[in-house]
């Protein structure tokens, strides 16, 4: 029960009640009266028993009722107001946030955050349908559940057991909480926008919102007029270390090793040390221990901002394709964020086409490439009619060894050219030059790594002056050595002299330059792991075309579900609603084993991680109410003027009949 106006009704009580009782302990002085009924002779025989001017209060039905009146006048100026359904044939929404941060088990008795808002879900509409006394008219209900996108439980509805079932059917999810589809789509069901002003047209319902308040986009939802009624869930205490990144690499001169890279986050105002695990496929192969400072408030806004830590593991060899798993070991209240998954492909071997009239020196460095699954070596008429049969791109790098092709013919791939100046635009060769040397190149470039230039002469070589979009990679005494064009589907690393026109091919450098740049252009643009994907977005790939019987393995579920390819080569599923590794299976005509492939999806959100729930949410206008609780209060003083009312009926009633008698 709520009180609005206390200190004037107990002004008023001590100013009334006192006087009335008063009068009821003074004694009565009548004056003589002959009467010609004894009737009344016992009662004024009584009023003269008093010998004092006060006489002791007795027992009278008139006072309770006087009493009893003006007490319920004072109660009417306090205006108590008790907590009760809301407006008559208004409607409700009740907006239940299922994100990745409500699956935080902060709360009491160890239950999850969506649990909690559940459960105070399920009160009010107890409360709403409860049919008590002061309950008013109820009105509709609707229940939507939301993280990245939003879904209605139930529509507008009276039924107390609809609702209440759409409510339990509500699951977590661990995507990103977003509140705009939820809005949208109670407006579609309530009002019309003004698309001109972008205000709501008729009485808009009232949204009533269980959240932890971490949504990213509600100071920009909430329209003028409407009223948001915010329950507050979860610890401020909340205890959370998270990671917000994850990444593998293969060393492009060691293919068949991984690098694993992963970002912890401390989302705590207290150090903590916390216990990293990296497994393959299940199976634990290296712990580190890593301390994380405090989270600390950013002076200038006063947010608070998580402590980040990079954790580095040593590079350790797989050849082969794997599962590789990224665990915090340390328990907090938020699991969803404490692991991290990529699927790691076999290192892809390349295929090479060398095209050039005389190619001993460059066949025999490539044909020592243990990278190579395929060299393929064509003449020049043979690489001019690549046109004709598929194109470049159907070898990972063209290697030209001192050949221009004509104009024309230099159809989009990747290459590394060495001599003869290749017709790419920008290059723009305007003769040859005699003797240089190398001034300066970039060192730090893939290309030349473990490559030493400084010993390098060159006798004869063609001279370039480069458009501005061609990066100058090594520079001469006279001019470029080295450079490199990057133009969409077209790279081309471009050498402007012949190898055997320098004391290149007598260095150790010739032979890992070659190899550098081989590796460098034919996995350019290649993500070393498969692709992570994020809860809410669909899970999809590409299937072989003969794939048949396709099923999907789901975290958390024993039995995989059948699947129907959109295309004869292309699965989706989704939206995706937890992270983990889920499994894609297949079978292929003739093979009795199935294939299969494995899908990682991460929840890599700060915002979700950070789990410390918002004691107040803000709105765009400022206008908008925003309650703390989300308690509705009914005024009870038009009943006390009323039972007020009928107690003075009475109290006439009383008082006239004794006068009567």
């Amino acid at each position: 029960m709520n009180w609005i106006s206390i200190p004037t009704g107990l002004i008023l009580a001590a100013a009334v009640i006192p006087p009335l009782v008063l009068l009821y302990f003074l004694k009565l002085r009548r004056r003589s009266q002959p009467i010609a009924c004894t009737l009344l002779w016992k009662r004024s025989v009584e009023d003269l028993r008093a010998n004092a001017p006060f006489q002791r209060l007795r027992r009278s039905l008139l006072l309770f009722l006087q009493l009893l009146v003006l007490a319920l006048l004072v109660l009417a100026i306090m205006q108590p107001q008790i907590q009760a359904g809301r407006r008559a044939g208004g409607r409700t929404v009740l907006l239940l946030d299922n994100s990745g941060s409500m699956t935080a088990t902060d709360v009491r008795d160890g239950r999850s955050r969506l649990q909690e808002a559940q459960r105070r879900a399920t009160n009010r509409i107890e409360e709403l349908y409860g049919r008590g006394l002061f309950t008013q008219s109820a009105g509709e209900t609707m229940v939507i559940a939301f993280s990245d996108r939003a879904e209605v439980y139930a529509p507008f509805t009276d039924s107390k057991p609809q609702l209440l079932a759409a409510i339990n059917r509500i699951r977590p999810t661990h995507g990103r909480s977003r509140i705009a589809d939820a809005l949208a789509l109670a407006r579609a069901y309530t009002t019309n926008v003004d698309p001109d002003s972008d205000r709501p047209i008729g009485d808009p319902a009232t949204l009533e919102l269980f959240s932890d308040g971490r949504i990213e986009d509600l100071a920009d939802q909430v329209l003028r007029g409407e009223t948001l009624l915010y329950y507050p869930i979860g610890s401020e205490t909340a205890d959370n270390v998270a990671f917000t990144a994850i990444s593998i690499e293969r060393p492009y001169d060691r293919p068949t090793t991984v690098e694993v890279f992963a970002a912890l986050a401390n989302f705590n105002t207290h150090p903590v040390v916390v216990d990293v695990q990296l497994s393959v496929n299940g199976v634990a192969v290296a712990i580190e221990e890593v301390a994380v400072e405090a989270a600390a408030a950013d002076p200038a806004t006063g947010v608070l901002v998580p402590w980040r830590r990079t954790v580095i593991f040593t590079p350790f060899e797989q050849p082969e394709g794997a599962v590789i798993e990224v665990a915090n070991l340390r328990n907090d209240d938020l699991a969803a964020d404490n692991v991290v998954r990529l699927v790691v492909p076999p290192p892809r071997r390349l295929s090479v086409a060398l095209v050039g009239e005389d190619g001993f020196l460059l066949k025999t460095v490539l044909e020592g490439m243990g990278s190579i699954e395929r060299l393929v070596t064509l003449t020049t008429t043979e690489f001019e009619g690549l046109r004709d049969t598929g194109g470049a791109d159907q070898y990972d790098v063209v290697v030209l060894d001192n050949y221009a092709p004509p104009a024309g013919s230099m159809l989009p791939g990747r290459y590394l050219a060495l001599g003869a100046t290749p017709p790419v635009e920008g290059l723009n060769e305007y003769g040859r030059g005699n003797a240089q040397l190398i001034l300066d190149y970039r060192e730090e470039h893939p290309l030349f790594r473990f490559v030493n230039l400084d010993q390098l002469f060159i006798s004869r070589y063609n001279l370039l002056a480069p458009a501005d979009d061609v990066e100058v990679l090594a520079e001469g005494s006279t001019g470029p050595v080295i450079v490199m064009v990057a133009r969409g589907p077209m790279q081309v690393v471009y050498v402007t002299f012949n190898p055997l026109d320098s004391n290149w091919p007598f260095q150790r450098g010739f032979v890992t330059f070659i190899v550098n740049a081989v590796e460098f252009l034919g996995h350019a643009g290649e993500a070393i792991s498969a692709t992570s994907f994020a809860p809410g977005e669909a899970l999809s790939t590409r299937l072989p075309a003969a794939a048949e019987a396709v099923e999907l393995e789901i975290p958390g579920r024993d039995e995989a579900i059948a699947i129907a390819a959109s295309e004869q080569t292309m699965f989706s599923w989704g939206p995706i609603r937890l992270s983990g590794v889920y499994g894609l299976t297949w079978s292929m005509p003739g093979e009795d084993d199935r294939s299969g492939r494995p899908l990682a999806v991460n929840a890599l959100s700060e915002s979700e991680s950070d789990i410390t729930p918002a004691t107040e949410i803000f709105a765009r206008e400022d206008d908008v109410h925003i309650a703390g609780s989300g308690n509705q209060y009914m005024p009870l003083w038009p009943w006390a003027v009323g039972v007020c009312l009928a107690v003075m009926m009475i109290e006439w009633w009383v008082y006239h009949r004794r006068a009567y008698i």
